[in-house]
């Protein structure tokens, strides 16, 4: 099967795109020689995420490249801030308008390392096709066992570890927003393989971040403000703490929490119907605003714990429900939330699961529901 013409990597459909992508192969053509044009299907360009660098999992996903057969010739630790968010993800953007603002909030947690890659792309049409199979889809659950991704377990779609450009095109044009074209040019044209000192990626003071552990955090706080049946709640949380803590593969962790999460759900979905019954007798009970008033603060509360649980067990109900950012604040309010990452990561798994659902779906693999 002949190759194709390295150049026409910067054709594209999409009419936004289209501009770009020619306005970038001009600047390209211009500088490039024919070696540079040879070597584009063996380049491309990824970025370890914030959220990974914070983890302390950078050196273990340069390991497993290199292990993979990736050679780094450059790399750069740098900042995000929301003008490179919009300039690295500007074709995408608009697909996903509606929960954008995630994206400032998870990115500007921590540093970022990008890397430029070199290596020979197997049976992949070009080095980018190979690394995105190594990194495995953008929803970590939806891979499998031996995709950095899915191992490594990635927290959701967003706190999924790497970054990976589609094509030789595409990491050029990503390259350029953290190198100049003299070091784009260089990296195409090297055979070196640079060391990345594992403390020069690492931060001074790892955060153990995972999903399912965030809200379990999160859930049993708020069930210290229930009442009926709280106890088999704090033994359903607690055996959700202890499946988290084993650190098993997502599959088998996700077949585990499947059943606890389902009864978490059940019963929170019950709760919340009670608590907003009593709110309904209340309010439309004799007149006395001296008196309701302490018995909304009490019920709001345990509704509020009630809601969390339901949202943070069931990721269908999640994906479905439209009112997250008020229950978001008011966990917060009430003390179920209290760490930024707790934050983090449950806005952000809201934000993005109708689409990590669909994943899961697609893959024919199950999700975490009562329903």
């Amino acid at each position: 099967m002949r190759a194709p013409d390295p150049l026409s990597y910067f054709e594209r459909e999409d009419e936004v795109e289209r501009q770009a992508f020619a306005e970038l192969k001009k600047r390209f053509v211009a500088e490039a020689s024919p070696r540079h044009l040879r070597e584009l299907p063996n380049f491309t360009f990824a970025l370890i995420k914030p959220g990974c660098y914070a983890r302390g999992l950078a050196p273990e996903v340069i390991r497993r490249l290199k292990s993979a057969g990736f050679r780094i010739v450059d790399y750069r630790i740098a900042r995000f801030t929301p003008e490179i968010i919009d300039e690295l993800y500007k074709f995408v953007k608009l697909k996903y308008a509606n929960s954008w603002w995630i994206m400032e909030k998870v990115y500007t947690t921590s540093p970022t390392v990008a890397l430029l890659l070199k290596g020979n792309p197997g049976a992949s049409e070009h080095l980018s096709e190979r690394l995105r199979e190594i990194l495995g889809p953008t929803t970590p659950d939806a891979g499998r066992p031996g995709q950095i991704r899915y191992d490594l377990k990635g927290v959701n779609r967003v706190l999924n570890l790497v970054h990976a450009s589609d094509d030789p095109a595409a990491a050029v044009r990503e390259a350029l927003i953290f190198f100049d074209m003299g070091e784009v040019l260089d990296a195409l044209a090297s055979e070196t393989d640079v060391e990345v000192p594992a403390d020069s990626v690492t931060p001074e003071s790892e955060v153990n971040i995972s999903r399912w552990g965030q809200l379990n955090a999160v859930k049993t706080r708020a069930a210290e403000h229930l009442d009926g049946g709280s106890a088999r709640v704090r033994e359903l949380l607690s055996r959700e703490a202890e499946i988290v803590r084993a650190n098993l593969p997502i599959d088998e962790e996700r077949a585990e929490l499947m059943p606890v999460e389902a009864e978490l759900a059940r019963w929170a979905m019950g709760e919340v119907e009670r608590l907003a019954g009593v709110l309904v007798r209340e309010a439309r009970s004799r007149a006395n605003v001296r008196d309701k008033r302490p018995v909304y603060r009490e019920v709001d509360s345990r509704l509020t714990a009630a809601k969390i649980i339901l949202a943070l067990s069931d990721e269908r109900f999640l994906a479905d429900f439209s009112e997250f950012d008020e229950l978001l604040m008011a966990s917060i309010h009430y003390g179920f939330v209290e760490d930024d990452w707790e934050e983090i990561v449950a806005h952000s798994t809201w934000a993005v699961m109708p689409q990590m659902v669909r994943d899961l779906e697609s893959r024919g693999k199950p999700v975490i529901s009562s329903a």
